[in-house]
């Protein structure tokens, strides 16, 4: 999957932080239905937003963004927001692979996964 970095820029610093959090979801759900069709994101907003990741049962996982966090990364790099995500699924087991594309290349810029 491919992606702009200009236009990522762009939309980090004009969105609010939910509508810049619901863009970057859609984009790492694309990337996930590339890699498994049965993949879905799911996000809840409580005092957290909890993005939720399931593959059927045979996978699932969390992360809690909190907004002063959200706003945080959204205003310090355009993709910070999904290194911090992506970051914390592999941490529980999601296997991230590098497929056609650049997106995953270059949330992952500085670990060259």
């Amino acid at each position: 999957m491919n992606v702009s970095g200009m236009i990522r820029g762009y939309m980090s610093k004009s969105f609010s932080g939910e509508k810049f959090l619901l863009t970057v979801a859609k984009t790492m759900e694309n990337q996930l239905k590339e890699w498994d069709s049965g993949y879905e994101l799911v996000i809840w907003k409580l005092q957290t937003y909890e993005i939720i990741v399931q593959n059927g049962e045979k996978e699932s996982y969390l992360v809690k963004v909190g907004k002063e966090e959200l706003e945080y990364l959204k205003n310090r790099s355009p993709f910070s927001l999904d290194y911090k995500i992506w970051s914390e699924l592999r941490e529980q087991g999601l296997k991230i692979i590098k497929g056609k594309g650049n997106y995953i290349d270059i949330v992952f810029y500085k670990e060259k996964i």
